[in-house]
């Protein structure tokens, strides 16, 4: 196929900015038919469709691989104006994270970024079991995943692990789950308020095996379900285990204090953990180069190595 120029790229990435062909016209001071114009001559070369013509405008399959190309593409131009404009330049990376990295280790990296380096993050969030779906459609330049699966275009890095720990305050276990773990019920544990994140959180459910495993429960043969509290926000959702609202599952770096002072139970003896995993644009940058040293720096720092 013929390639597509630097206007198509241009184009095709602010229609989906946007939304619409007439918001991205005017963005780029052309007319919507020009716009339009441009984006049939692209799937035309493409042979396939590569926008779904809704409100707002989003990419097919097809069309994710071309977004990401095109921001690609605009990333390297920004970053050869950088390089000529010396000192004075600047750079931006959008990046998604899931709220407890932001919250524990991951700010030491945005620091060093914007002091030193003079690279400003974009940071997106999303948990770390979705976040890939933002660098697949090409709306972030990397992510923190909890999955090594390389997205095509990318490379992938270990950073190491996460630990969380079930814990409730002491207040919160002598209400729902007076003499845990020994003579705790299956229906007190169903009956004790439980906070999550938001509703793709499934964390909980392999916080919920380990804390059963601890009070010698049979498995059980049915799903249970005990009241929950959604809470979209790391620092919110740690206070309200702090203030004895719900028991959850906190990293380690939100407990540690509050086991030396006794105010938070463990649930469990055992912690839960899983890998995290830097992937990002697999492309000749500079930029990208320092953006993944000062993440795995901090991931060093932050998160345990195995």
């Amino acid at each position: 196929m013929k390639r597509f120029t630097t206007d198509h790229l241009t184009t095709f990435a602010a229609v989906i900015e946007y939304g619409t062909f007439d918001a991205a016209a005017e963005s780029l001071r052309v007319s919507p038919s020009a716009i339009s114009q441009r984006i049939k001559v692209m799937e035309q070369l493409a042979g396939k469709v590569l926008l779904r013509r809704t409100n707002p405008v989003t990419p097919t399959q097809a069309g994710q691989s071309v977004l990401r190309i095109a921001r690609q593409s605009e990333f390297l131009q920004l970053e050869l104006e950088r390089e000529l404009v010396g000192e004075g330049g600047f750079q931006t990376v959008s990046i998604a994270l899931n709220a407890d990295s932001l919250a524990t280790w991951f700010l030491e990296a945005v620091r060093m970024l914007a002091h030193e380096d003079e690279i400003f993050c974009d940071l997106r969030r999303e948990g770390e079991f979705h976040s890939s779906a933002l660098l697949r459609s090409g709306e972030v330049m990397a992510a923190i995943t909890s999955r090594p699966g390389k997205i095509p275009g990318c490379s992938v890095d270990y950073l190491g692990v996460a630990r969380y720990w079930c814990v409730a305050a002491p207040e919160y276990m002598n209400r729902y789950l007076p003499g845990f773990p020994s003579t705790t019920t299956r229906e007190e544990l169903n009956r004790a308020p439980v906070v999550e994140y938001d509703r793709k959180d499934f964390v909980q459910e392999a916080a919920r095996v380990l804390i059963e495993e601890d009070m010698k429960l049979p498995p059980s043969l049915e799903p249970e379900q005990s009241p929950t509290i959604y809470i979209p926000s790391s620092p919110d959702y740690a206070r309200a285990v702090y203030e004895g609202v719900a028991w959850g599952l906190l990293p380690q770096a939100q407990c540690s204090e509050h086991f030396a002072a006794n105010t938070l139970v463990k649930l469990s003896t055992k912690p839960v953990e899983f890998p995290l995993y830097w992937q990002h644009w697999n492309i000749n940058s500079p930029v990208l180069e320092t953006v993944s040293r000062r993440v795995a720096e901090a991931a060093k720092a932050g998160l345990l190595s195995s």
